[in-house]
């Protein structure tokens, strides 16, 4: 679960310092208002006690979402003058926890570094986007009897897809997908990623998809 953290803080409004509460560690598949407040963009808001106004104020903190294979230092943008020296810093921080977080909650694919909330915002809005398609994918294959395989998390960013794909029942590989991903298309062609798979696919020459999980 979100772990909190206590930072002094300065209101750039009246000057006056207090100490505000901050999220740490952002559990994304678990804690969902959090998550919410990261995609409105209200999680660094904070409230002076002295003068009553709100301001934005970021801090450090590491969003992770196993199911999702996603993890992510998040730092504030104004860490980016010296974004390389802070990567450094962060990367050294992870190795210790790498095989734990590994093990522990399944992370397949190393860590991400933003600057920033709006990248975390913009990365989130895209998954959530893709999990949308990805229903609507999944409906339609249910309905023409199709099974689904499963991309990993991190190739269907990448690669822009759904985080399945369709295959006809009983086949597997890149022929049998392409045709199931065709077949789909010739249906609703309303669907962005559904064409994008197309293409991966025809761009692919080995019959085993990698991509998949």
């Amino acid at each position: 679960m979100a772990t909190q953290g206590i930072f002094r803080v300065e209101c750039p409004h009246c000057g006056e310092g207090f100490d505000a509460d901050f999220w740490t560690v952002v559990r994304g598949d678990r804690d969902h208002e959090l998550k919410e407040l990261i995609l409105s963009g209200e999680f660094d808001l904070l409230v002076c006690p002295h003068c009553e106004d709100m301001f934005q104020h970021a801090e450090p903190f590491l969003y992770i979402d196993p199911p999702k294979d996603m993890l992510v230092f998040v730092m504030p943008a104004s860490y980016e003058a010296e974004k390389d020296k802070w990567i450094t810093k962060m990367r050294a921080d992870y190795e210790p926890l790498k095989a734990g977080l590994s093990a522990a909650q399944g992370l397949a694919s190393g860590p991400l570094f933003l600057f920033g909330l709006e990248p975390l915002t913009a990365l989130l809005a895209a998954d959530q986007d893709r999990e949308e398609e990805t229903e609507v994918l999944e409906f339609m294959a249910r309905e023409e009897g199709m099974n689904l395989a499963h991309v990993k998390p991190a190739a269907a960013r990448e690669l822009d897809l759904t985080f399945t794909i369709p295959l006809p029942s009983g086949l597997k590989g890149r022929a049998a997908a392409l045709k199931a991903a065709s077949d789909l298309r010739a249906k609703n062609d309303a669907l962005p990623r559904l064409k994008k798979l197309i293409d991966v696919l025809s761009a692919v020459k080995d019959e085993n998809l990698t991509f998949l999980k």
